[in-house]
């Protein structure tokens, strides 16, 4: 899949033309209509292009090789072929995995890098033909399909050890005594009792699974020492194809909804058909079940999150925050008043500590916590209502939240305790959207946009509050954290709230005043479009500013000997210099 431009040179580009050549052949003469668009494509004339060297397609038209394409150029040429036509009907007519699998692949590299063409190309066919329902239905089924693969997986494996566990336990003379005395105190139901034991399974699956990985070398899956005897590849996390799909299908939705498409967003919610497909119900209630929430486990996230399926939920987390940013209210009200736990999985996301997982993959919790925190804060976008907020609030405790912020904090604050000589790769450090001090400022301006509507919340967001623990953290993120206010289009004032990169604290107060004395107003009386055509001189000395202070501060850690043997090297030349100005 292609997602940058990328120079061949020569020798691919001489490649490339005998592979074509022997492909078609010496089929110029009969077919120069169809080759015109193939060779424009590929270099016209078949020979190797060297760079300088300008040439000619069939047509004399001029023509760049495909090395001197660019993305969006690769992309929009491939769509004037039918590219996207050729998606659409191998989506909704293959009966074959993987022709399905390689043409959603062709559909996420034509919309890579958001192309808005592409996108418009994809709308007007389905709106167009009336196809669709039938598109859209593919997708609806295989995201059934895929929710009940989970389930049955899940069933199989802990009605088995659930069965297990009653033959082992049943030689035990203190269960029927129990038993008895539960029976005569409560009356359950067969559908209760049902419930019950399904959730007791899956959370005996999930310890068991969180042993083995805690002691490989124990062969033991009970806790009574019974062998175990389940499926080797379910036990190891592998998920079947069903599953596996998901991945590729909910990026290439998230591809239609980039760059904020407001119409392929509403698209996805609801087609005007006779049978309607909401594939953002759809995606919500898909991410509700790999998290373990339909088998009774949302208590014990963490252990149905794995290295294997953690990729998939931050897909599934990254297609949804894509569905309602822009804002799409109606895409946000669905996600935020869906009968599923899908917005208490997401809660749990970010303040649950997610083990085993953290314990050897660190970076994956944090992205899959960062990823959790932009989709809260993208259903809570552009809002002038308290619904969504009060929704993720009732379920989310304020205290914890807070801990949260400072646990990430102190975790960064260890990261950054390494030598800082290395400035490029402090550099991209500091950039890391994953890194554990980012990850808790999104979380910090999640808990700053939940305040306003929690007083609570909103006192303990204060450094200084009721214990006074981790209050460098708060001032830190308070510190970095700026709002401006935005005219929006139908002319309501909106608040943006945003964290101010570190590099911001090597701007000069002589900048400042500079840019606020002399950056002149257009027409409307706006300084927006002078200050952004000096933004980039701006960065550039901010960047020279930290240059000069970090060689500053690294000189000045020079021990005392070695500045004096460069005083001893130094003063016969001083010496050289004075004599020779007195001789003159």
């Amino acid at each position: 899949m292609m997602t940058k431009d990328r120079g061949y040179g020569e020798k691919g580009e001489a490649l490339r033309q005998i592979l074509v050549n022997r492909y078609y052949g010496n089929f110029h003469s009969r077919s120069a209509g169809r080759r015109d668009s193939l060779t424009a494509f590929s270099n016209a004339t078949l020979v190797p292009v060297g760079p300088g060297k300008s040439q000619s397609g069939l047509g004399g038209m001029g023509a760049l090789s495909r090395g001197e394409m660019s993305l969006s150029e690769v992309q929009c040429h491939l769509d004037k072929e039918g590219a996207s036509d050729l998606v659409i009907d191998l989506i909704m007519n293959t009966t074959s995995d993987r022709v399905f699998q390689e043409s959603i692949l062709l559909a996420i590299a034509l919309l890579e890098g958001g192309n808005t063409t592409i996108q418009r190309s994809f709308i007007c066919r389905l709106t167009e033909d009336k196809k669709s329902e039938k598109f859209f239905r593919v997708f609806y089924d295989r995201m059934k399909l895929a929710q009940l693969e989970i389930k049955a997986t899940v069933t199989v494996n802990t009605s088995d050890l659930g069965n297990r566990k009653r033959d082992d336990d049943a030689p035990d003379k203190d269960v029927p005594v129990r038993k008895k005395a539960k029976d005569s105190a409560v009356l359950v139901t067969d559908e209760a009792r049902e419930q019950l034991l399904e959730a007791s399974s899956a959370t005996k699956k999930a310890f068991n699974s969180y042993r083995r990985e805690a002691d490989p070398d124990d062969h033991f899956s009970t806790a009574d020492g019974t062998p175990s005897t389940g499926d080797k590849g379910q036990d190891d996390g592998e998920m079947s194809f069903i599953i596996v799909i998901m991945q590729p299908i909910l990026r290439f939705l998230q591809l239609l909804c980039e760059n904020h498409n407001r119409d392929l967003q509403n698209f996805l919610r609801c087609q005007n058909n006779k049978n309607n497909y909401n594939l953002v119900c759809e995606t919500l209630q898909f991410l509700d079940c790999i998290c373990g929430s339909t088998t009774g486990g949302l208590g014990l996230l963490g252990l149905y999150i794995n290295e294997k399926n953690v990729a998939l939920i931050n897909q599934t987390v990254e297609s949804l925050t894509e569905y309602c940013q822009g804002p799409c209210h109606e895409n946000q009200n669905c996600i935020a008043t869906h009968e599923s736990n899908g917005i208490d999985i997401i809660i749990a996301l970010i303040l649950n500590d997610i083990n085993p997982l953290g314990k050897k993959r660190m970076d994956l919790v944090l992205e899959l916590k960062n990823n959790a925190s932009k989709l809260l804060l993208a259903i809570m976008e552009s809002r002038h209502d308290s619904e969504n907020a009060e929704r993720i609030l009732y379920n989310m405790r304020p205290k914890e939240l807070v801990e949260v912020i400072k646990k990430a904090y102190l975790q960064g604050e260890v990261e950054f305790e390494d030598p800082e000589e290395e400035d490029d790769s402090g550099e991209e450090e500091e950039h890391d959207a994953a890194s554990p001090r980012n990850v808790g400022h999104n979380i910090y301006i999640l808990a700053h946009q939940l305040a306003r509507h929690n007083k609570e919340l909103q006192v303990m967001l204060k450094p200084g509050g009721t214990n006074g623990e981790g209050d460098e953290a708060l001032e830190f993120y308070a510190k970095h954290t700026a709002q401006i206010e935005i005219v929006r289009h139908d002319r309501t004032m909106e608040e943006i709230v945003f964290p101010v990169p570190n590099i911001c604290e090597f701007l000069t107060c002589e900048s400042k005043l500079r840019v606020y004395y002399t950056t002149e107003r257009d027409e409307q009386g706006s300084k927006i479009n002078d200050f952004f055509l000096s933004a980039e001189n701006l960065f550039n000395e901010m960047n020279w500013q930290k240059k000069l202070r970090g060689s500053y501060s690294s000189s000045s850690k020079w021990p005392l000997r070695r500045v004096l043997q460069i005083d001893i090297h130094l003063l016969p030349l001083k010496c050289y210099c004075i004599n020779l100005m007195q001789c003159k």
